[in-house]
């Protein structure tokens, strides 16, 4: 599973605008394959600063989210909005409270070898 933690400062009068569009972006991105979560906060502290935490069960769909129109739409708008430096990390979670994370079976593409021998 990757996690992807991000925030912006925006302009304290285009915070409102600022937040309405990083909403739509995280309501677009939940519907994309591969998208456990996608959660936006305001910062407690400083409610011009917005938050975005993304799960995404691989690396995979985290590219393909980042080359879709959605962000593509998000990363024009945003630029002139933004007041400060954007903050970014990304995790590769290999465990889930300790225990391993598997892949489902049904997420495993099957093997096809020589003679149309079929391994799932």
């Amino acid at each position: 599973m990757i996690i992807v933690k991000g925030s912006f400062p925006v302009k304290q009068d285009q915070q409102p605008e600022a937040l309405e569009l990083v909403q739509a972006l995280a309501k677009s991105s939940r519907g994309e394959h591969g998208c456990l979560a996608y959660e936006v906060y305001l910062q407690a502290d400083e409610p011009r600063v917005i938050v975005v935490w993304q799960q995404w069960t691989d690396l995979d769909a985290l590219e393909i989210h980042f080359g879709s129109e959605h962000v593509d739409a998000f990363l024009d708008a945003i630029p002139d909005m933004i007041d400060g430096d954007v903050t970014s990390a990304r995790f590769d979670v290999n465990s889930l409270d300790g225990e391993p994370i598997v892949e489902e079976v049904a997420e495993i593409a099957p093997l096809v070898l020589a003679g149309n021998i079929t391994l799932h």
